[in-house]
């Protein structure tokens, strides 16, 4: 047997005795043990009460599909010969939840008033940050909020979930309501400047293909005012057929513009909910932080590690 392979087979029988050793050590000093892992869970239950207490409030929302819009009449069927034409719009649950940590929603917070200490304060006061500037005050108030924000976004079923702790069950629960509330104002600002900037272009667009339909419409009356009989002449059928071809696709192309830019003004003006609140905010009943119990063990486990390093360094 060589010296490596000697060494391998004694090893694990010097740490069996080592081991063996430790715990008749931690036997003989269990008093010492069982006082650092008492004074270990008191320390930490004690950390834990003087800790100021947080809750947490949320709420779970799915995000709406907005539907084509219904049009009928002759546009109705104007659209029915183009094909399928998709003009409505999907938001995704991602950009929701990516949404809510925004400025664009947690500035709408900022100049909000909540339930504090009987009284209704902004959240610079609440936070401690009203004496600072304007600047600096609304930077390190909205910093604070995002990260009291938790958002979850389950991409399978487009549920969002999320929470927002605070110092009181009221305050948090006021703040998840407001949170709702600025998230759907933020969303339909976007929404609104999305399609006036899509109806202003597709105006001008349709304006131009409107033009372009009436000089294809010309062009084929032209060619009927000069040639009022083409049956003998196949150059002339010919051409024909690319004169009506041209003004076939002018129409397809004017309709198309015209329904999206119809569309586009109904969402320019539409203020509806896009998200549909599932689990509405409540207030919490018990704390979210800190964990008394969790410091209480972890308290204990860490005496109990000081004990067994004490021990081994007076054996040693």
């Amino acid at each position: 047997m060589s010296g490596g392979e000697s060494r391998e087979a004694i090893l694990p029988a010097e740490w069996y005795a080592a081991l063996d050793a430790l715990i008749r050590a931690a036997r003989r000093h269990w008093r010492s043990l069982a006082a650092f892992a008492v004074l270990g869970g008191v320390v930490g239950g004690g950390t834990a009460l003087l800790l100021p207490s947080y809750y947490q409030s949320g709420a779970a929302f799915q995000a709406e599909t907005t539907s084509p819009t219904q049009i009928s009449g002759a546009l109705a069927g104007l659209a029915s010969q183009i094909g399928n034409l998709q003009l409505g719009t999907q938001t995704s649950a991602q950009f929701f939840g990516d949404l809510l940590t925004t400025d664009a929603v947690l500035r709408r917070l900022i100049q909000e008033r909540f339930p504090w200490q009987g009284q209704v304060a902004s959240l610079a006061q609440i936070y401690g940050l009203a004496d600072q500037s304007e600047g600096l005050r609304d930077f390190n108030t909205v910093r604070k909020l995002r990260k009291a924000l938790g958002v979850d976004v389950n991409i399978r079923t487009g549920v969002v979930h999320f929470s927002v702790e605070a110092r009181t069950p009221e305050l948090a629960q006021a703040l998840a309501e407001s949170t709702l509330a600025a998230l759907n104002a933020a969303n339909v600002d976007l929404r609104q400047a999305r399609a006036a900037a899509e109806r202003t272009f597709t105006s001008e667009r349709a304006d131009h293909a409107r033009d372009d339909l009436h000089a294809a419409e010309q062009a084929l009356a032209d060619f009927y005012e000069r040639n009022r009989s083409i049956t003998g002449s196949p150059a002339l059928q010919l051409q024909e057929g690319q004169l009506k071809r041209q003004v076939d696709m002018a129409q397809q192309v004017y309709v198309q513009l015209r329904l999206q830019e119809e569309q586009a003004a109904v969402q320019e003006v539409r203020n509806t909910p896009a998200i549909s609140v599932i689990d509405p905010p409540l207030a919490p009943v018990k704390r979210s932080w800190p964990k008394r119990r969790l410091a209480v063990l972890l308290g204990l486990f860490a005496g109990g590690t000081i004990a067994v390093v004490r021990i081994v360094g007076v054996r040693r």
